[in-house]
């Protein structure tokens, strides 16, 4: 369970507590009945999220889609936020979320480590437009010392396109992808229920997306 867990002791341990997020934001406990699990809601309308749609916010934006990897991973990601899409997070045969703390009232993501495919393959690991490499790092290759491979590298992570260019760049290879995952994604109709419950178990949470922009959770 993230941190932010509401605990508690005595007569109000074997109840079900949920939390609402009022217009000031304050949590207010609301003793609801006997249960054997913890079941926590937070009331998400003010940050763009509904019952049934990922994100409304991006209307103005064209909406969202998912994005072909990039930059040298395998798994699609959303315009949008940039989370893992879901099935290609459920591909991976490892993974453990890390789940960020909750500032806007609610588990609303979680980090995590995705295997490369490709370990062996050069990335982009600093870059800077100064005149000269900083000062206390060592491995900087000017841009006009490139080998083939460092320039291919830079190209696939977007560091030459237009008119900018990095003076010096730093390279080195990946084990792992370093990913995120909206927990709004599982509010997704067209998300199969398998592939929901799935992630839910493997992230230790499980999600009910609820009319007027609240969401409920608890352990799964």
């Amino acid at each position: 369970m993230p941190d932010g867990r509401l605990r508690s002791s005595g007569p109000l341990t074997a109840h079900l507590i949920k939390i609402i997020l009022n217009a000031n934001s304050q949590v207010v406990p609301v003793l609801t009945g006997n249960k054997q699990r913890r079941r926590h809601v937070a009331n998400v309308e003010d940050q763009g999220l509904g019952a049934d749609v990922v994100h409304p916010d991006a209307a103005p934006f064209d909406g969202w889609s998912w994005r072909e990897p990039t930059h040298g991973e395998h798994f699609r990601r959303c315009s949008f936020c940039g989370s893992v899409n879901p099935d290609d997070l459920l591909a991976e045969p490892f993974w453990t979320a890390k789940w960020a703390d909750q500032k806007y009232g609610w588990p609303h993501k979680f980090y995590v480590d995705i295997p490369n495919r490709e370990p062996e393959a050069l990335f982009v690991v600093s870059a800077t437009t100064t005149e000269r490499p900083p000062e206390g790092t060592s491995g900087w290759v000017a841009w006009a010392d490139l080998t083939p491979d460092q320039l291919a590298a830079a190209t696939l992570h977007g560091y030459n396109r237009g008119d900018y260019r990095p003076t010096f760049l730093i390279f080195g290879t990946r084990a792992n992808h370093f990913g995120k995952f909206y927990s709004v994604h599982l509010s997704a109709p067209a998300l199969a229920e398998s592939v929901r419950q799935a992630i839910e178990r493997q992230s230790g949470i499980a999600f009910e997306f609820l009319p007027n922009g609240r969401v409920s959770w608890r352990s799964a």
